[in-house]
């Protein structure tokens, strides 16, 4: 009976010698971000008995909330930048567009378009140099051809022929939303970005800052 005592004490020694090793295992794995799912472990004491001796430990994620939130905010921010892919045009201001009429010491050679409708500019005039393309009821007027567009107009399409092919084209409007809509129309039908600008002001800034203004003569319809 007395060997036999060695044989008895050897489970509990090796049961806490397993128990230390599970214990690092947990620590080691809690450590890690890439735990997948609840899983059970096995651990095996050493070959000291003759019988294996097993015992389980059974891990639970610790969730990271953190690391969702950064993939999140990754996610939002690639969003943004693929939502800011629309053409940009120069803005022009009051000093821009004065600068750049005809006798002005610093001329410089544009081609500015006025978008409102006749009945506005027969109330309020235009612009010394501008033409009139009204947006509203001429949606399609940059699209035509040169011949379509001076047989409907009445003077050659602007910035297509001569002098005035590759000159810097300017919009403008009442308060700049038009003017905006015509740039981008410019673009679709085929002008480079590039040459086009919006004058963001447009007529009330003008008028207020007393630009100097020419009498309509075209007719309101």
């Amino acid at each position: 009976m007395a060997s036999l005592l060695p044989l008895r004490r050897a489970p509990t020694s090796l049961l806490s010698s397993t128990s230390k090793q599970s214990t690092l295992l947990v620590r080691s794995l809690r450590a890690s971000t890439t735990i997948p799912s609840t899983r059970t472990f096995t651990t095996r004491s050493s070959t000291l008995l003759p019988n294996t001796i097993t015992k389980r430990t059974t891990i639970t994620p610790i969730s990271r909330p953190h690391h969702h939130l950064l993939i999140s905010s990754t996610s939002i921010r690639q969003k943004s930048t693929k939502d800011n892919d629309a053409p940009t045009f120069r803005q022009w201001g009051f000093e821009d567009i004065n600068a750049s009429l005809p006798n002005s010491p610093t001329e410089k050679p544009i081609i500015l378009i006025d978008v409102r409708e006749p009945a506005e500019l027969s109330s309020t005039g235009i612009i010394p140099s501008a033409v009139s393309v009204p947006l509203a009821s001429q949606p399609d007027a940059l699209f035509l051809t040169p011949e379509e567009f001076e047989t409907r107009f009445g003077f050659p399409k602007p910035g297509v022929k001569g002098d005035e092919e590759g000159a810097e084209i300017v919009f403008y409007c009442k308060a700049g939303v038009r003017a905006r809509a015509a740039a981008q129309l410019a673009e679709q039908a085929g002008y480079e970005a590039s040459r086009l600008g919006v004058y963001d002001g447009s007529w009330l800034d003008w008028a207020k800052k007393g630009g100097r203004v020419e009498r309509w003569e075209g007719n309101d319809n």
